[in-house]
């Protein structure tokens, strides 16, 4: 398995605050990443479909997960709603496909993985059709989102009024002019109960039996990200 690297893609247009925050992303996503590994028993010779992967190059933490997949031997497949074909040439080896992806247009995916994205599609009914959507592309799946309860919410950088009741929350949001995150078509966040309520729904659909395994990495003080491993036993 890779081991984490440094890799300098913040030039001078990013802050130091901006550096920092993504050292600390970083060294998160890694610890979700090697607890996958672990979990999975390794993914040397894996088929990877990245779901919801961003365009950004300019951030060391933006498709950390692609570029440790390959370097662990991975064959890895990466599409999104937004243009990400330049990323083949940022990751040799990577395959762009186009969105949204078709089960018979792809190889046999050992896992769909889906990072910091359920909490951007919408509403509960809408989380659930999401993932319904990527565990049908794959024999598992592993996904991450940032934790509600965590104290600091990382999208607005304000702690704690994410923990009011949604509609307050959102009212809040909108009164200090943070109108793009008080609408729920662009955040909603999620619990460990939420989460997992979303999981076996969609789990308890499927055929067969599957595991499920949680991640909990901390920041602060406190779980910062949600990690779930869901996957068909053999």
């Amino acid at each position: 398995m890779s081991q984490s690297q440094e890799y300098n893609y913040f030039g001078d247009r990013i802050s130091w605050l901006d550096k920092r925050r993504m050292q600390s992303s970083l060294a998160i996503r890694r610890q979700l990443y090697d607890a996958f590994i672990r979990m999975v028993g390794g993914v040397s010779g894996k088929i990877i479909l990245d779901h919801g992967t961003t365009p950004d190059t300019d951030h060391i933490d933006s498709n950390c997960f692609i570029r440790w997949l390959l370097e662990d031997g991975a064959t890895v497949y990466a599409t999104s709603p937004e243009p990400i074909s330049h990323l083949e040439k940022h990751f040799p080896g990577l395959i762009v496909v186009s969105f949204p992806p078709k089960p018979e247009h792809l190889p046999a995916v050992d896992f769909v993985i889906s990072s910091a994205v359920i909490e951007h599609v919408g509403s509960q009914a809408d989380q659930l059709k999401y993932l319904r959507d990527i565990l049908s592309l794959g024999k598992g799946l592993f996904l991450t989102t940032p934790n509600r309860y965590h104290w600091l919410d990382f999208h607005t950088k304000l702690p704690l009024l994410h923990w009011l009741p949604r509609p307050q929350h959102r009212r809040i949001l909108k009164t200090l002019g943070l109108r793009f995150w008080a609408q729920e078509k662009n955040l909603r966040l999620l619990s460990q109960k939420d989460l997992a309520r979303l999981i076996w729904n969609i789990v308890l659909e499927q055929e067969g039996d599957y595991s499920v395994q949680w991640i909990y990495p901390k920041f602060l003080g406190a779980v910062s990200n949600l990690g779930v491993v869901a996957y068909r036993r053999d």
